[in-house]
Formats: C-alpha cells, sequence, structure tokens
C-alpha cells in the first residue's frame, strides 16, 4: 500500500483531542462519585461534617491524589499532541489503551478508601498509575516519530518517560516493602528533575530512525 493510500485511514488530531478529553474529564468526575456517597451515609443529628473529613482521610486524600496524577497525564497528553500532524490508526489504538488507563483509575481509588491498609490494593493502584504512564510514553514517542526526521528533535516531549520511570519505582517499592503504604509515591514530586535528567535519551530514541 502507498503512503497516500496508508494516509487514507489517517485521523485528524483535533478529533482524537476532542475524544480524549471527554473521556478523562468523566474519569475525573467519577473520581468524586465515593466521597459524595459518604455524606449520606454518615449524616447523623449529632454529626458534624468535620467528622466525615476526619473519619475518611484514606478516601479523601486517594481523590485527591488521582485527580491531581489523571490531571497531570492530561496535560502531558496534549503536550505530546501540540501541533502535531494527522496520527496514523496505530496512535489511535495505543491512545485508546491509555484511555482504558485512565477510566480504570477510579475502581483503584475506591478501593484505597476501602482497604487502605491492604497491600494488594497498593500495589493495584500503583500499578495502575504506571500502566496509564507507560502507555502515554509510548504514544509520546509514536507522535515524535510520525514528524518527519528533522522535526522530531524539536519535538517537544511531555514528562510522561520521568513519570513512568518514578512509577516503576514506586511499585517495586510496593513489592520489597508494602509497609512503606503510599508514601514512595512522594518521589513524583521529583518528576521534573527526573525528565531534565532522561531527556537526551527519549530525544534519541524519538530522532532514531
Amino acid at each position: 500500500m502507498s503512503a497516500p493510500d496508508r494516509e487514507r485511514w489517517w485521523l485528524g488530531a483535533e478529533r482524537l483531542l476532542a475524544f480524549s478529553d471527554g473521556v478523562v474529564a468523566i474519569a475525573l468526575t467519577l473520581l468524586i462519585l465515593p466521597l459524595a456517597e459518604l455524606v449520606p451515609e454518615a449524616s447523623e443529628p449529632t454529626g458534624s461534617g468535620l467528622t466525615i473529613v476526619t473519619e475518611n482521610l484514606a478516601p479523601i486524600g486517594s481523590f485527591v491524589l488521582s485527580f491531581v496524577v489523571i490531571a497531570r497525564f492530561w496535560v502531558a497528553h496534549h503536550r505530546v499532541f501540540d501541533d502535531a500532524p494527522r496520527v496514523s490508526p496505530g496512535i489511535v489504538w495505543v491512545n485508546t489503551v491509555w484511555l482504558f488507563t485512565v477510566v480504570v483509575l477510579p475502581f483503584p481509588t475506591e478501593m484505597v478508601g476501602a482497604f487502605p491498609e491492604d497491600p494488594f490494593t497498593l500495589r493495584f493502584y500503583v500499578a495502575a498509575l504506571l500502566a496509564s504512564s507507560t502507555v502515554l510514553t509510548v504514544t509520546t514517542v509514536l507522535v515524535a516519530r510520525s514528524r518527519p526526521r528533522d522535526e522530531r528533535a524539536q519535538a517537544l516531549l511531555s514528562g510522561s518517560g520521568a513519570t513512568a520511570l518514578l512509577l516503576l519505582v514506586v511499585f517495586v517499592t510496593t513489592l520489597v516493602a508494602p509497609g512503606l503504604g503510599y508514601w514512595p509515591l512522594l518521589l513524583l514530586v521529583a518528576t521534573s528533575l527526573v525528565e531534565r535528567a532522561t531527556g537526551p535519551l527519549m530525544r534519541r530514541v524519538v530522532t532514531r530512525s
């Protein structure tokens, strides 16, 4: 099949972004639903709103963390497709897999609130974050490599690769030292430092023919 025939099946990046934005928005909205359900369950004549907060710090914390992570993924996703050309069917399918990982995240987030001390829940939650970040990194590389070779080095790369690397470290930590709980996730604050350190390697990957 010739190049023009293959490009007939390519999709405009703006359509893919619009669809992705809608899916991410729904996933972010679903995160709050378990917390909203806590209010009628905890309402008592002698109770108070402060009690609902203090007795549900685990689900509130998991909601905040998941919201921030998904929002960061969304920003990185837009950076990936910034001024991108039309995208191939392969990129569309990889992006669909990424959207699947985003839609799944509310499930382990709610599990964290229900089983905050469970090692399996901890690993499942971190694994879900790792899967989403890894697929986004693959998307980043594929989109950058879809550009002409002389433009690949200038392609703006997101921090998804650095985030995936840190989440891999966190996941391994949950396997060998589950007693640390969710504290290793604080490593994500070092994303910018790791991004600067791994940036040259990422650029070599996308500029390689």
